[in-house]
Protein backbone atom coordinates (compact mmCIF):
# COMPACT_ATOMS: atom_id res chain seq x y z
CA UNK A 1 0.00 0.00 0.00
CA UNK A 2 1.15 3.68 -1.16
CA UNK A 3 1.97 5.56 2.11
CA UNK A 4 2.65 9.26 3.09
CA UNK A 5 5.49 10.46 5.23
CA UNK A 6 7.32 13.29 6.22
CA UNK A 7 9.59 14.64 9.11
CA UNK A 8 10.83 18.00 10.28
CA UNK A 9 12.94 19.32 12.73
CA UNK A 10 11.42 21.93 15.44
CA UNK A 11 13.67 24.13 16.96
CA UNK A 12 10.94 23.98 20.58
CA UNK A 13 9.93 21.62 22.88
CA UNK A 14 7.89 18.70 22.53
CA UNK A 15 5.38 20.15 24.69
CA UNK A 16 5.18 22.92 22.50
CA UNK A 17 4.67 21.48 19.24
CA UNK A 18 2.56 19.09 20.62
CA UNK A 19 -0.05 21.62 21.97
CA UNK A 20 0.36 23.59 18.44
CA UNK A 21 -1.07 20.75 16.40
CA UNK A 22 -4.13 19.79 18.64
CA UNK A 23 -4.97 23.38 18.50
CA UNK A 24 -5.77 22.90 14.18
CA UNK A 25 -8.43 24.82 15.09
CA UNK A 26 -6.93 28.08 16.19
CA UNK A 27 -3.79 27.67 13.70
CA UNK A 28 -4.01 26.14 10.57
CA UNK A 29 -5.87 29.35 8.96
CA UNK A 30 -2.16 30.76 9.60
CA UNK A 31 -0.38 28.30 7.97
CA UNK A 32 -2.09 27.10 5.20
CA UNK A 33 -2.80 29.69 2.62
CA UNK A 34 -6.01 27.37 1.05
CA UNK A 35 -8.25 27.12 3.92
CA UNK A 36 -10.70 29.34 3.99
CA UNK A 37 -12.39 28.26 7.52
CA UNK A 38 -12.30 25.58 10.28
CA UNK A 39 -14.89 24.52 12.96
CA UNK A 40 -14.17 22.23 16.00
CA UNK A 41 -16.85 20.19 17.39
CA UNK A 42 -17.36 20.20 20.69
CA UNK A 43 -15.73 23.08 22.23
CA UNK A 44 -12.88 22.75 24.11
CA UNK A 45 -9.59 20.79 24.77
CA UNK A 46 -9.18 18.49 21.45
CA UNK A 47 -9.03 14.56 22.17
CA UNK A 48 -10.52 11.79 20.44
CA UNK A 49 -13.44 12.07 19.09
CA UNK A 50 -13.34 15.95 18.19
CA UNK A 51 -13.95 16.37 14.77
CA UNK A 52 -12.43 19.44 12.57
CA UNK A 53 -14.40 20.47 9.12
CA UNK A 54 -12.12 22.44 6.93
CA UNK A 55 -13.05 24.25 4.04
CA UNK A 56 -9.97 24.88 1.82
CA UNK A 57 -9.36 25.38 -2.14
CA UNK A 58 -9.05 22.21 -3.85
CA UNK A 59 -8.06 22.19 -7.85
CA UNK A 60 -9.71 25.72 -8.45
CA UNK A 61 -12.93 24.59 -6.41
CA UNK A 62 -13.96 24.93 -2.81
CA UNK A 63 -14.04 21.49 -1.01
CA UNK A 64 -14.87 19.96 2.87
CA UNK A 65 -13.02 17.49 4.32
CA UNK A 66 -13.60 16.03 8.18
CA UNK A 67 -10.79 15.22 10.25
CA UNK A 68 -11.94 13.31 13.52
CA UNK A 69 -9.18 12.85 15.90
CA UNK A 70 -8.91 8.74 17.34
CA UNK A 71 -6.29 8.88 19.85
CA UNK A 72 -4.23 11.49 21.80
CA UNK A 73 -1.20 10.30 23.93
CA UNK A 74 0.14 13.62 25.60
CA UNK A 75 3.53 14.82 23.84
CA UNK A 76 3.87 11.63 21.97
CA UNK A 77 1.34 10.92 19.19
CA UNK A 78 -1.94 12.06 17.80
CA UNK A 79 -3.89 9.80 15.16
CA UNK A 80 -6.85 10.73 13.44
CA UNK A 81 -9.24 9.74 10.52
CA UNK A 82 -10.27 11.77 7.47
CA UNK A 83 -12.77 11.86 4.75
CA UNK A 84 -10.64 13.77 1.79
CA UNK A 85 -12.07 13.75 -1.38
CA UNK A 86 -11.93 10.34 -2.57
CA UNK A 87 -9.88 9.31 0.02
CA UNK A 88 -10.21 8.23 3.84
CA UNK A 89 -6.76 8.56 5.31
CA UNK A 90 -5.69 7.57 8.61
CA UNK A 91 -2.90 9.88 10.03
CA UNK A 92 -0.40 10.11 12.86
CA UNK A 93 1.43 12.88 14.03
CA UNK A 94 4.47 11.28 16.15
CA UNK A 95 6.69 13.83 17.94
CA UNK A 96 10.41 12.71 19.29
CA UNK A 97 12.40 14.72 21.52
CA UNK A 98 15.90 15.84 19.68
CA UNK A 99 18.34 17.58 21.65
CA UNK A 100 16.48 21.04 22.52
CA UNK A 101 13.80 20.35 19.46
CA UNK A 102 11.02 18.10 18.47
CA UNK A 103 11.93 15.88 15.45
CA UNK A 104 7.88 15.52 14.34
CA UNK A 105 6.80 12.62 11.71
CA UNK A 106 3.53 13.10 9.78
CA UNK A 107 2.65 9.68 8.42
CA UNK A 108 -0.86 7.89 6.48
CA UNK A 109 -1.95 5.61 4.60
CA UNK A 110 -4.53 7.78 2.07
CA UNK A 111 -6.96 4.98 1.39
CA UNK A 112 -8.72 5.87 -1.51
CA UNK A 113 -12.13 4.79 -2.04
CA UNK A 114 -13.74 2.64 -5.25
CA UNK A 115 -12.36 2.80 -8.75
CA UNK A 116 -9.40 5.78 -7.14
CA UNK A 117 -8.39 2.98 -5.26
CA UNK A 118 -5.71 2.66 -8.24
CA UNK A 119 -4.45 5.99 -8.16
CA UNK A 120 -3.04 4.99 -4.34
CA UNK A 121 0.51 5.53 -5.78
CA UNK A 122 -0.34 8.41 -7.37
CA UNK A 123 -1.92 10.16 -4.30
CA UNK A 124 0.95 9.11 -1.66
CA UNK A 125 3.06 10.93 -4.19
CA UNK A 126 0.82 13.84 -4.08
CA UNK A 127 0.27 13.81 -0.37
CA UNK A 128 4.12 13.73 0.49
CA UNK A 129 4.89 16.97 -1.05
CA UNK A 130 1.91 18.26 0.06
CA UNK A 131 2.71 17.09 3.55
CA UNK A 132 7.13 18.19 2.83
CA UNK A 133 5.38 22.28 2.38
CA UNK A 134 2.76 21.98 5.32
CA UNK A 135 5.04 20.81 8.18
CA UNK A 136 7.75 23.50 6.88
CA UNK A 137 5.11 26.06 7.09
CA UNK A 138 3.98 24.55 10.87
CA UNK A 139 7.80 24.99 11.56
CA UNK A 140 8.04 28.43 10.86
CA UNK A 141 5.12 29.33 12.53
CA UNK A 142 6.20 27.27 15.75
CA UNK A 143 10.09 28.49 15.75
CA UNK A 144 8.82 32.10 14.57
CA UNK A 145 6.65 32.74 17.89
CA UNK A 146 4.01 33.65 15.78
CA UNK A 147 1.44 31.75 16.78
CA UNK A 148 1.43 30.26 20.09
CA UNK A 149 0.25 27.34 21.58
CA UNK A 150 -2.93 27.91 23.89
Amino acid sequence: MARIESTVTIARPVADVFQFLLDLDKNLLSTDPDVESVIKTPDGPTGPGTEVRIRQKFLGRTAESVTRFTAVERDKKIEWDASVGPMRPHGVFDLEPADQSTRLTFSADPNPVGPFKLLSPLFATMGRRVWDKRLQRIKTAIESGALTAS
